[in-house]
């Protein structure tokens, strides 16, 4: 299996412009050198896909925005580690409802701005409520329209940054927020073990885009941190667990779509 047949069917195209409202943050004077987010309110690496198929189905943008951002965000208001899934936000009952909104009957791509506008309308139903499986099929038969939402993970508001405005990035980050985000993905992507930054080849695999939730950054590194959703098997490690990528300053705005989201008040 080549490189491109591996990573084919993400579920994110990279060429698009996402509709939400771009707000620059407050910039401190003097921003860190370095920040994460705080890594007990993360929820642990897991997979969008099988081992085979790590893209399939093509849910990243329910992952990064609704089991990374969601999550996180509702973790860090309450101070309570999601370590459980009736704490973790699930990617499984708004996908669908994604798919459904856009007229379709099946597993394919999608905007991150349409989980972010259900998020803030309601939240969703968690993990435990409605379990996520790496299968379009069961996805589908398993949905319950009916599902209990989960007012926890519900968002008072959201807005874009450009990945251009790596300080504004930054800013979201030191002040203890996350930010999802969409990008094309280059050919030594899904060879990556660290640990130390991805810095390149500065190429751009064709048609493929993917969604992860941006967590950290380091001056010294030149690089941001970012957390997939390709499971536990892949990538760096960071606070004790693999399915990290330390990605270059460079590299990380060479194949950025151009816009990431984050949480307002």
């Amino acid at each position: 299996m080549s490189v491109h047949e591996a990573i084919l069917d993400l579920g994110y195209d990279p060429t698009i412009r996402e509709d939400g409202p771009l707000v620059r943050p407050p910039v401190p004077v003097a921003l860190p050198s370095s920040a994460t987010v705080d890594p007990q309110y993360l929820p642990p690496p897991k997979a969008q896909g099988t081992p085979r198929h790590v893209g399939s189905p093509g849910s990243c943008a329910a992952w990064a925005s609704t089991y990374g951002l969601a999550t996180y965000t509702a973790a860090a208001a309450a101070s309570q580690s999601p370590s459980s899934t009736a704490l973790q936000a699930s990617p499984a009952h708004i996908y669908i409802e994604v798919m459904k909104s856009y007229g379709q009957k099946g597993c394919a791509g999608s905007r991150l701005a349409s989980y972010l506008n259900l998020l803030k309308q309601s939240g969703t139903p968690n993990w435990q409520t409605a379990p996520y499986y790496p299968n379009c099929p069961e996805l589908w038969s398993s949905y319950d329209p009916n599902a209990a939402t989960d007012g926890s993970f519900q968002i008072p508001g959201w807005a874009i940054v450009e990945t251009s405005d790596l300080d504004a990035i930054k800013a979201v980050i030191a002040a203890g927020g996350a930010l999802c985000y969409g990008t094309s993905l280059n050919e030594g992507f899904m060879k990556y073990e660290g640990p130390g930054p991805m810095t390149g080849p500065l190429n751009k695999v064709p048609n493929v885009g993917h969604c992860m939730l941006i967590i950290g950054y380091d001056d010294d590194q030149q690089a941001i941190l970012i957390q997939n959703s390709f499971g536990q098997d892949w990538g760096c490690e960071w606070n004790g667990r693999r399915g990290y990528i330390w990605m270059s300053y460079e590299l990380f705005q060479y194949l950025a779509q151009g816009q990431a989201m984050y949480v307002t008040a």
